[in-house]
């Protein structure tokens, strides 16, 4: 799965993509002509480098095992953009469970 890079990339998925919340997560994707996945975590809520990181490597796990499947799978390919929008920093087994709805949306919805 490639990474979401580029500013003019991700202007257009904010610009144009559809949104799904379940906080403390929101999943924007927008289909695509090749799947690619960015994360986020708000420096406002986050000062430290290490904790954005920490929180960004645990969702990049997660959405390994949740939302890759479904992408892999589904016929179209999206890019989305993961965003944790939550003020404290997340115990493993809730941001699993997050994610496994978050996804469950996303299938809902998109696929």
């Amino acid at each position: 799965m490639k990474r979401l890079k580029g500013k003019k990339q991700i202007e257009i998925l904010f610009e144009e993509g559809c949104s799904i919340n379940a906080f403390p997560f929101r999943l924007i994707f927008l289909e695509s002509s090749e799947t690619a996945i960015g994360m986020s975590v708000g420096k406002k809520n986050f000062k430290l480098a290490v904790d954005r990181n920490r929180i960004k490597r645990q969702m990049r796990e997660a959405a390994k095992e949740y939302l890759w499947p479904l992408l892999r799978e589904s016929a179209n390919n999206y890019r989305l953009m993961l965003i944790f929008t939550g003020k404290q920093k997340p115990e493993w087994e809730k941001m699993i469970k997050e994610i496994k709805i978050v996804a469950e949306k996303f299938k809902q919805k998109a696929l």
